[in-house]
């Protein structure tokens, strides 16, 4: 009778495929993260970040908010800022209301007028004005507001305030901006 020692066999076979199957599954798993990555997303309204909102009037008082001031709630993924803790509940329990009282508006400047010409608000609303240049610079001046503000070709400027005055005023350039720098002007009309 002869004894075969297939040890050695055995030990080296199990070796290759030790391995074999180990680069197999690494190569297998790196297919599929590319997979995976290059698949469409769903994430729900939890998991995303919510956006800073940028506010520097409180909705719930309709007060300048302080420099250094942490206090804030998050509504629908935006992050609003307010002025003190007290506000805080308020603002929880009925976030739709106050945060309809904010009004953004895009205000265009150029050679000799202002898009659009007429901006409308109520009494009470929070006004966001983003106003641009398409040419060059242009002043933003509403006396009764105590707005003065200037903006440049290319640069944004953001202008807001509480609408607490009713009535009709006019928002001028203020800065010069060629010959017909004197007929450039727009309406403000904060109704009752």
């Amino acid at each position: 009778m002869r004894i075969i020692n297939h040890g050695k066999r055995w030990k080296a076979s199990f070796l290759f495929f030790l391995v074999f199957g180990f680069v197999t599954h690494v190569c297998i798993c790196e297919e599929l993260t590319k997979i995976n990555q290059s698949l469409p997303t769903t994430t729900s309204t939890q998991e995303l970040k919510a956006v800073e909102e940028g506010n520097t009037i409180c909705p719930v008082t309709g007060e300048k908010i302080e420099e250094g001031t942490n206090v804030s709630a998050e509504y629908k993924g935006k992050i609003y800022k307010l002025c003190c803790s007290g506000c805080t509940e308020e603002f929880k329990n009925n976030p739709q209301k106050y945060v309809s009282k904010i009004k953004d508006i895009k205000l265009e400047a150029f050679q000799f007028e202002f898009s659009p010409n007429t901006i409308t608000v109520k009494k009470g609303d929070i006004v966001r004005i983003f106003a641009t240049s398409r040419d060059v610079t242009h002043g933003i001046y509403i006396k009764e507001y105590g707005i003065n503000s200037r903006v440049s070709k290319g640069k944004d400027a953001k202008i807001e305030f509480l609408a607490d005055k009713a009535g009709s005023f006019d928002i001028i350039c203020h800065v010069y901006c060629g010959k017909g720098h004197n007929d450039m002007k727009a309406k403000l009309i904060v109704q009752e």
